[in-house]
Formats: structure tokens, C-alpha cells, sequence
């Protein structure tokens, strides 16, 4: 019924109650009036007072319920428009909250929360700390909007290459984690090469005419569902200080006394090494 009225004219609505209600009221008082008083002369008299008193008290009545009614469905679907609308804000917000604004990776504690997830139903995983070689020289020489440019081309070659169930995220700055579930060390260094290869050749212009070959280094390490991620981090850490050391542009897998890196280290930074620049004849 009120589906059926949503869709009448105010007035026709009030036409409608206030006649329903006439009706009603000459049904029961003539059979009423009759029973208890029989048919006299002031019978029609009260049938007539009967249709007046209703229609009188019942076309203002349905008109101001009618209105009522109304502004209550305005009112509702104005309620409805705003949950909406805070739904919808409170999944962005969890989306910034968890994801990486520039690459759309999951950030730090986002990929790490889903790591020790997966990693408690995997029988064993293989965790990669990826992180672009000499990174300020493109910053320093180009400006940090190609620098941001170069690393959502990153992410791009990173999903490129990575299976579905695999999880990728920005540890922060130009360094990444990956995680291989259900993966061996000889699969995971065979990813891991291919993902150095694919960052290698992939075509990087920060100004026209001006390539930039681009390459990162990875550490791996075992990941199991019972380490902690302190130790992962350290291990993972370390393989990815040896690839530095070792000369960047290569793929390391964690070893038992292997050191951890140093961040501060010019080793490490390699601020004196030229950054990797291509003239494209045109």
C-alpha cells in the first residue's frame, strides 16, 4: 500500500483515505443505527452526518498525512544517500590506510599483516627485499616527479612477473617486499632473477630522448610460518646488503654470516657512481 501511494499525487492520496473513511463510516453506522434504534425519522439524518463529519475531518487529515508522509520518504532517502556516502568514505579511507597512494601497493604494515597470514598456511615461503640501485641520482638528477614516475613503472614490472597468490608491497621509499608462497629457494631465486631482468630492460624516459636503465638488487631468505618478522627482515636484509656489495644488479639468497647492511654506508649508496644514461637517436 505504500508503495502504491509513493507513486499518487498528494491530493489524490487524501481523494483516497477520505473516501475509504466515508465508506467505512456509512457501513457501520447504518447497520449500527439500526439494530440498536431501528429505522426512524432521524435515520437519515444520521447517515448524512455520517458522510459529512468525514469527508470534513478527513480531507485536511489525509492532506497533512499525505505531506507527512512525503517529507518522512524525503528524509529517508536523504538517510540512505548519506550511508552511502559514509560507506563509500570509510572504504577509501581503509583503502589509503593499507595501500601506497602513489604505486597502489600495499604499504608496510599492510604487506607485512598479510604475509604472516599467508605464511601460516604455507609450508614454506621465500620473503625478497627489493631495492633500486643508486635511486637518489634519480631524484638528484632528473627531479622527484620522475622519480615517482619511475617507481610506478616499478610496480608495474613487479606485477608483471609475479604469480597470483605472490604479495608485493612498498617497504618504504624505493625498497619493496615480496612474498613467494608454498615456493623453494631454487623458484624463488628463478622469480627473483626474472624480476631483476624484467626492471632492466624496462623503458624509462625521464626527458625526452633520455633513457635510464634502471636495476635493483634482492635479498632472499626462507620464510616459514614460525619465524618472527624481526628475524626475516634481518635475514632478508642482509642478502640484500651482500647484492650491494657484490656490485648491485643481481639476486642474492641469505647465508649464515652473511652482515647486516648498513644504511648510511657510501658503499651502499653509491654516490659516486654515474647514473645509467642512454642518448636515444630520434
Amino acid at each position: 500500500m505504500i508503495g502504491f501511494f509513493d507513486e499518487l499525487p498528494r491530493w489524490r492520496e487524501a481523494w483516497i483515505v477520505t473516501g475509504t473513511a466515508v465508506l467505512l463510516s456509512f457501513c457501520l453506522t447504518a447497520p449500527l443505527y439500526l439494530l440498536i434504534f431501528g429505522f426512524d425519522d432521524h435515520f437519515w439524518g444520521i447517515m448524512i452526518l455520517a458522510i459529512v463529519v468525514p469527508w470534513g475531518v478527513g480531507i485536511p487529515l489525509s492532506w497533512y498525512m499525505a505531506n507527512q508522509r512525503v517529507r518522512l520518504a524525503s528524509t529517508a532517502k536523504r538517510l540512505q544517500a548519506t550511508e552511502e556516502e559514509l560507506r563509500n568514505a570509510n572504504t577509501m579511507l581503509a583503502h589509503k590506510a593499507n595501500y601506497d597512494g602513489m604505486t597502489g601497493l600495499p604499504n608496510r604494515e599492510h604487506f607485512f599483516d598479510r604475509s604472516e597470514e599467508v605464511r601460516a598456511t604455507s609450508t614454506n615461503s621465500i620473503l625478497l627485499m627489493l631495492d633500486v640501485d643508486n635511486f637518489k641520482q634519480i631524484n638528484d638528477s632528473f627531479g622527484h616527479p620522475q622519480g615517482d614516475e619511475a617507481l610506478v613503472l616499478l610496480a608495474r614490472s613487479f606485477r608483471k612477473i609475479l604469480r597470483k597468490g605472490d604479495l608485493i608491497g612498498r617497504i618504504g621509499g624505493e625498497e619493496f617486499g615480496v612474498l613467494l608462497p608454498d615456493t623453494s629457494e631454487a623458484e624463488g631465486q628463478i622469480i627473483g632473477e626474472l624480476i631483476r631482468h624484467e626492471v632492466e630492460h624496462t623503458k624509462f624516459e625521464p626527458h625526452p630522448g633520455v633513457r635510464y636503465v634502471m636495476t635493483i638488487s634482492i635479498g632472499l631468505t626462507n620464510a616459514t610460518a614460525h619465524q618472527e618478522r624481526s628475524l626475516l627482515m634481518r635475514n632478508a636484509d642482509a642478502a640484500l646488503f651482500e647484492a650491494k656489495r657484490r656490485g648491485r644488479n643481481r639476486v642474492v639468497m641469505f647465508e649464515p654470516g652473511m652482515r647486516t647492511r648498513r644504511r648510511s654506508s657510501p658503499e651502499i649508496l653509491g654516490n659516486d657512481i654515474e647514473p645509467n644514461l642512454t642518448t636515444i637517436s630520434r
